[in-house]
């Protein structure tokens, strides 16, 4: 049985993810590789389980400028068509949209989403989301329509793509599960003038946002990335 999770990010301080401590603790092998810093992405072989390909200050169109946007393409491309788990994270789901077909670009009226936001799910998400979900966002594109052969599984009120899933173990999601209070706190400071765009929550309430929402989502994650890894039970850690 496969057990090495090959991480793909895009920043190489972000090691402090749920995703990858839920993996650790569930005895996997982890890989992070960060092709923009320069890294190359192995072959995916019959060791790899899976992938997780994270989000990031990059944008799908700059592939001309960003050529390491390319190569994850490629990897996200053969990593579907191996019908391995799969998981896209805002950049990421964004990717695997491409790579279904679907041109990403910013919403139409340049709004944003930079906070905790509601989600409804689809007939078709209701078995993973149940009605609603309150989740961190932190992006302004991921306007796209649902790719040809993917389900959509949840919108939001700013973005209708809000998670999609492709064959049995592809799922693509615009929001941030896997973010830690101290992974969104950086991502507050860094974000700069971004906090005040259309649409976007200010600080102060993003962080204290947090308090209210960030245990149930971190639960229904716990959940999903069991499913999804084909594990029966998830092995919880404290709350944080």
């Amino acid at each position: 049985m496969a057990r090495r999770f090959v991480l793909v990010t895009h920043a190489g301080d972000e090691s402090d993810d749920r995703a990858s401590a839920w993996l650790a603790r569930q005895g996997y092998t982890i890989e992070r590789v960060c092709p923009a810093d320069g890294e190359a992405l192995p072959p995916i072989g019959e060791d790899v389980a899976g992938t997780i390909v994270y989000g990031g200050k990059f944008d799908v169109d700059q592939q001309d400028d960003f050529a390491f946007l390319k190569d994850e393409l490629r990897w996200i491309d053969c990593a579907l068509r191996r019908n391995m788990p799969v998981l896209g994270i805002c950049l990421g789901a964004q990717l695997m949209a491409h790579v279904l077909g679907q041109k990403v670009r910013a919403h139409p009226a340049g709004c944003t989403e930079y906070g905790y936001y509601r989600i409804e799910a689809t007939p078709e998400g209701k078995s993973i989301f149940g009605e609603d979900l309150t989740v961190l966002q932190s992006h302004w594109h991921g306007w796209y329509e649902t790719p040809a052969g993917a389900t959509l599984l949840a919108r939001s009120e700013l973005f209708p793509q809000q998670a999609f899933q492709y064959g049995a173990h592809g799922f693509a999601v615009q929001f941030h599960p896997e973010a830690s209070l101290a992974t969104m706190t950086r991502w507050v400071r860094r974000r700069g003038e971004r906090n005040f765009l259309p649409g976007a929550f200010a600080p102060e309430r993003q962080i204290a946002d947090h308090a209210l929402h960030d245990g149930r989502l971190g639960q229904w994650f716990e959940d999903f990335l069991a499913r999804w890894a084909g594990l029966p039970q998830p092995t919880r850690a404290a709350a944080e």
